[in-house]
């Protein structure tokens, strides 16, 4: 029962792990778009304070990691391989907005 419902915890944590590095980068960055409730927005607006590649990488990131948490009877879970690498890009996401906030 278990097997198919840890894919989905994985891409959970990690879009958790992205949106704290979001919070961290807002409240350092620009502290009124932190407070602002929309996630979706702070996304949007990233590439007013950070890199275009950067903000491009973290909305696909972001995007990515909200469908791969949702079930979709029509399609298979992310691999271990998939997940592996969407951490992998989560990580130096984090570190270019460390750098960058």
């Amino acid at each position: 029962m278990a097997r198919g419902v840890w894919p989905r915890a994985c891409a959970w944590l990690l879009r958790l792990a992205l949106e704290a590095e979001l919070d961290r980068f807002w409240k350092a960055v620009a502290p009124e778009v932190a407070e602002c409730q929309s996630r979706r927005a702070q996304v949007l607006l990233l590439h007013r304070y950070a890199d275009a590649a950067t903000a491009r990488r973290v909305g696909y990131l972001w995007w990515a990691l909200s469908r791969a948490g949702h079930h979709h009877g029509y399609e298979l879970a992310l691999t271990a391989g998939e997940l592996r690498r969407l951490g992998t890009d989560v990580a130096e996401v984090d570190a270019t907005l460390r750098d960058a906030g």
